[in-house]
């Protein structure tokens, strides 16, 4: 799988991220909103490694984020078969905050798995705080369904249906 923005090419993860994806794992701000605790070496290259199993598994996953100019890792975005329904998700590193990226990806992400991999319903997860991402869900057309306590933290479902 292989997307393009203007700034960003998103694609699966791939063995060699590991390193870079551990790199942001292991940022607390990062992890901040997710459950609070950063990620070790080990746990992040478990991550990658599964996401890479779901991509032949069931055809879809979370895809790596790398900005255009120079393919630095910075993120990822993408689907999480949860038992809850299909997790649409995104993370990214500090670095690359408050400059569009998150939305930039989501929508591109977002088009290829309801048009491409046919998703018809997907689900985002965030916490009350993540002012950040609750205007990407918004911003995408996801409605929110409810509120509700989440891996022990306040948190709002949205859900996207596709027309």
């Amino acid at each position: 799988m292989l997307l393009e923005t203007n700034r960003l090419i998103i694609e699966n993860f791939k063995d060699s991220d590991i390193s870079d994806w551990a790199k942001i794992e292991s940022d607390a701000n990062v992890r901040r909103f997710v459950d609070g605790k950063v990620l070790s070496f080990e746990e992040s290259r478990k991550y990658v490694e599964m996401n890479i199993r779901q991509y032949k598994k069931i055809g879809y996953g979370r895809y790596a984020v790398r900005l255009k100019e120079n393919l630095k890792l910075i993120g990822m975005c993408g689907f999480l078969k949860e038992n809850y329904g299909i997790d649409f998700g995104y993370r990214y590193s500090k670095i690359s905050w408050g400059k569009g990226f998150g939305f930039e990806a989501a929508k591109v992400v977002l088009n290829y798995g309801s048009s491409e991999l046919g998703l018809k319903t997907l689900v985002g997860l965030t916490a009350e705080e993540n002012c950040g991402s609750i205007r990407i869900l918004e911003k995408l057309g996801f409605k929110l369904q409810e509120k509700l306590l989440f891996n022990n933290t306040k948190a709002f479902k949205y859900q996207y249906t596709k027309n």
